[in-house]
């Protein structure tokens, strides 16, 4: 097993570097990566969900992988996720706080019954990411439609898209059904176009007998960042049903770039050209061409992605570029071959034990450098020179590991030349998992599972989910939305929007593998430049490791005295004293608290204690910054209809109703009651259990008009002396040690110790009760503190009252979310319900699962009434970062 351990510090003083003193480049290549590698490696994150397609009012169920360093092992770092969810408009609809163990953790989401059907998305991240850039952030999606609906799906067809004046015109066909198939025969269609969030162009729009009509409209060819239709239906005078439909970009307005393979291409050496042509959006455009004056001709691939071969004459070369659907025509000026310079390619023969690296051209560097690294982990590093214009390389692959592979050349010096990016999959670093099953499928029965681990090598326990769906109304789209693999070896490390990642993993055919290499020519590693490397700057922090729930804010001078705040101690109780945690401010007041661990929202109470002033102080909380407030708006060029999926909508609404939802109540018998204190919200409050004398305040008559807490103790408590004089208070009780004789008590105020000034501000008629500890038995909980007794005051904050005290804050902070539990019916035992029409989509959910080192695991679940053909997903990770996945039917 792999001994890895990270040198990171969980706090503000982060790391410090030794100064580098004739260090010669390669010893500073060397030196940057471990600390890199060391000090400040970066972590992923990727979510497996339950499927990928919902209706309305569903839950979204998720499972999450936090990985760290080059070899990717489970993260022993962060154990705070952030996961945000945004509906097709881009707007955030809610975040959850996931807590983490060992890299791992999982959460849902449930979503709006009555919400909008469309493309969501979803984003996951830790703090410490953040210092990466939000590039490299989990971004996972999903559809979900409206399973009540499917009165209204219109299919919009774009004929041709015209430009003349900055206007793009647009001539277009729509088809409007239901989800019968029967056309919307002359019915009445608003439609609207929108640039991002702004609308750019509305009209009226009339359906024939066929429910077709063809129109033109023209709107401002600008580049948007989302261009999108909006068709509105009037189904009835009351009830009005919204689609929308992606616009594609005038051909104007795509990015087209050709890009020589290592970045550079010489005159009279042979190049490979990469290009790529992408909308504004980031979807990818199919394009065509030749090249003038050559031969040469050339058409992208599904994800708007080619390449051709060329051995330039000369430096300028144009190609002559058309959209095959749209027709649109363009001149693009390809980046001038260079007279001298370097030229890189690598060749990526599966059957070969080894990279080969040609270097070709001309260059006034003595010597030239090649670093070959994977995730900051160097597995080549050679120097050499041109001979005849040419440096062959050859790279072991036995050095190599999974993913990307960035192969620099550079002078000795640190100036990069050349540079390329080669995709690299080995199966010592994958685990090789299977399942199996002997059930049948039949209606309700139940299925038992065997999942295994044949992995070579060292077998090492690992963590892993399971997601188990109707494959008839679910179907498989990893190959659009990513997998494990996608995510951690490919999409993790790219800038820039990877279209339909799973693709290059379904399998390792030769045009998957040259499909995959087409992004490696067409996109660059960007976590680090060789500038930082030759100067030895790792980059800045700015966000800091969390590892538990953090609170920070702010203490102010509550007069305002010109002396202000010399610093002291702000202490954190959570609930009812959950977790207690103190820590110290200084004299600018700023404070956080660290790592604190509670579940949901909860009520925490913040005393602040100044060494100048005491209590006399403000307590401002400074809510978290929202990371998010909204995304560019994600739409498709066709409306999602999973028939068999909407078919069984209701059946699976009434069954998560009657054995899910917690929102749904038997009234009867229920009574509202005014707001009051109950002895029992007192008990709670007590976690140090009760004095042996407890103070009623509700039984001492008079006491609304008492100015202060002590009032509540004087004269009622044998062996209790208070002498109250101002500000002053002094209190004796009798019957307790000497310890600390000439003291006084210990005292707390809802279970958190405060001066006996801080007593004197709190309201009496805000308490609850008093309670006094005299036996030292009983004190001798609270160690050399409670030598002199106790006085425990607690407050009726507990039924939503706020306490009048000075220095004290009572404020509700958000938590860690908590996960709900998948429902699974048991239909061996006796009273499940048998009534029930079971048609659940999802129909088994493990979000962890643990598998030792013999390799095998056992899962049972029952099968619903009508699912014949299961749909298995089994993904994870084990302790050494060897990632695996395997998809199965059963049926």
């Amino acid at each position: 097993m792999k001994n890895i351990t990270f040198k990171v510090i969980f706090g503000f003083c982060f790391f410090c570097l030794n100064p580098v003193f004739s260090q010669s480049f390669p010893e500073k290549v060397q030196q940057f990566f471990e600390e890199y590698r060391n000090e400040t490696p970066p972590e992923k994150v990727y979510l497996q969900l339950d499927k990928h397609t919902y209706t309305l009012g569903e839950d979204v169920w998720f499972s999450a992988f936090l990985v760290a360093g080059s070899y990717q092992v489970p993260s022993p770092l962060s154990q705070t996720l952030y996961v945000d969810l945004f509906d097709g408009d881009g707007l955030l609809l809610e975040q959850k706080i996931i807590r983490l163990d060992k890299g791992r953790g999982n959460g849902d989401f449930t979503l709006p019954s009555f919400g909008k059907p469309g493309n969501y998305q979803i984003k996951a991240y830790t703090a410490w990411m953040r210092n990466s850039g939000e590039e490299f952030f989990f971004e996972g999606g999903f559809s979900v439609i409206d399973g009540a609906g499917g009165s209204f799906l219109p299919k919009m067809t774009i004929n041709a898209i015209e430009s003349s004046g900055g206007k793009a015109t647009y001539r277009t066909e729509l088809l409007a059904i239901d989800k019968s198939g029967n056309p919307l025969a002359g019915k009445a269609l608003q439609m609207k176009v929108f640039g991002g969030d702004e609308e750019v162009h509305s009209q009226d729009l009339l359906l024939n007998e066929e429910g077709i009509v063809s129109f033109s409209f023209s709107i401002s060819e600008k580049p948007y960042p989302s261009q999108h239709v909006e068709l509105i239906y009037l189904e009835n005078e009351n009830y009005s049903v919204s689609q929308k439909i992606r616009l594609p970009y005038s051909f104007n307005l795509a990015d087209i770039q050709f890009l020589p393979e290592g970045g550079n291409w010489v005159v009279s050496k042979k190049s490979n050209i990469a290009f790529r042509a992408i909308a504004p959006d980031g979807n990818p455009l199919s394009i065509q061409g030749t090249i003038a004056g050559t031969d040469i001709s050339f058409e992208s691939n599904f994800a708007g992605l080619g390449k051709f071969e060329i051995t330039p004459d000369k430096q300028d070369y144009q190609a002559e570029i058309s959209h095959p659907v749209s027709g649109q025509k363009r001149t693009i000026n390809l980046p001038k071959a260079s007279t001298d310079g370097l030229a890189l390619q690598v060749i990526n023969n599966p059957a070969a034990s080894y990279l080969t690296a040609f270097i070709q051209g001309v260059s006034d560097a003595n010597s030239l450098l090649l670093v070959s690294q994977t995730r900051g982990l160097i597995n080549y590093m050679i120097e050499g020179k041109l001979t005849n214009g040419v440096w062959g390389v050859r790279i072991p692959k036995e050095n190599l590991i999974s993913g990307i592979n960035q192969i620099t050349v550079l002078t000795s010096e640190g100036t990069p030349l050349a540079e390329r990016l080669i995709f690299i999959r080995k199966e010592e670093n994958e685990l090789k998992l299977d399942v199996n099953s002997n059930s049948s499928l039949s209606p309700r029965e139940k299925i038992k599972l065997e999942i295994t681990n044949q992995s070579a090598g060292n077998q090492v326990s690992g963590s892993f989910s399971v997601s188990i769906v109707d494959a008839e109304q679910v179907s498989d789209e990893s190959e659009v939305y990513g997998t494990i693999y996608s995510h951690l070896l490919l999409s993790s490390d790219l800038k820039g929007q990877i279209h339909q990642p799973g693709y290059y993993f379904q399998n390792q055919d030769e045009s998957t593998l040259e499909a995959l290499d087409l992004v490696m020519l067409t996109h660059g590693w960007r976590r680090f430049t060789w500038d930082q490397i030759a100067k030895n700057e790792q980059g800045e922090i700015n966000y800091f490791i969390e590892r538990g729930i953090n609170i920070e804010g702010q203490i102010s001078d509550q007069e305002d005295t010109r002396k202000g705040l010399s610093g002291g101690k702000i202490t954190a109780m959570v609930g009812n004293g959950i977790e207690i945690v103190t820590t110290e401010f200084g004299s600018n007041g700023r404070f956080i608290i660290r790592d604190l661990d509670y579940q949901d929202s909860a009520s925490v109470t913040l005393t602040a204690v100044d060494n100048r002033l005491k209590n006399f102080v403000d307590i401002k909380v400074t809510q978290p910054e929202a990371v998010f407030t909204g995304t560019s708006g994600n739409y498709s060029t066709e409306i999602k209809w999973p028939e068999n999926l909407a078919a069984t909508y209701e059946e699976r609404v009434l069954m998560r109703r009657m054995n899910e939802d917690p929102d749904i109540l038997d009234l009867e018998g229920v009574t509202v009651e005014a707001q009051t204190f109950k002895k029992e919200d007192e008990e709670v409050q007590k976690i140090y259990g009760p004095g042996d004398v407890s103070i009623d305040p509700e039984k001492i008559p008079g006491s609304v008009g008492f100015t202060n807490v002590f009032q509540l103790i004087q004269g009622r408590v044998s062996g209790v002396k208070v002498f109250v004089s101002g500000l002053d208070v002094s209190v004796q009780i009798r019957g307790v040690g000497s310890i600390n004789a000439g003291t006084g008590p210990l005292y707390l105020l809802d279970n958190i110790p405060v001066d006996a000034n801080t007593l004197l501000q709190v309201n009496p008629r805000d308490v609850a009760s008093v309670d006094v500890f005299k036996d030292p038995a009983r004190a001798a909980i609270f160690g050399a503190q409670g030598a002199n007794g106790v006085i425990a005051v607690y407050t009726k904050r507990g039924s939503g009252f706020t306490p009048s005290v000075g220095g004290t804050l009572v404020t509700t902070y958000g938590g860690y979310s908590v996960a709900k539990e998948f429902y699974q019916p048991n239909y061996d035992e006796k009273g499940t319900s048998t009534a029930l029409n079971d048609k659940r989509a999802t129909i088994f959910w493990k979000p962890i699962l643990e598998i030792g080192e013999d390799g095998k695991a056992n899962l049972e679940y029952f099968n619903t009434d009508v699912a014949k053909k299961h749909l298995i997903f089994i993904e994870g990770i084990d302790e050494e970062g060897r990632i695996g996945r395997v998809a199965r039917i059963l049926e």
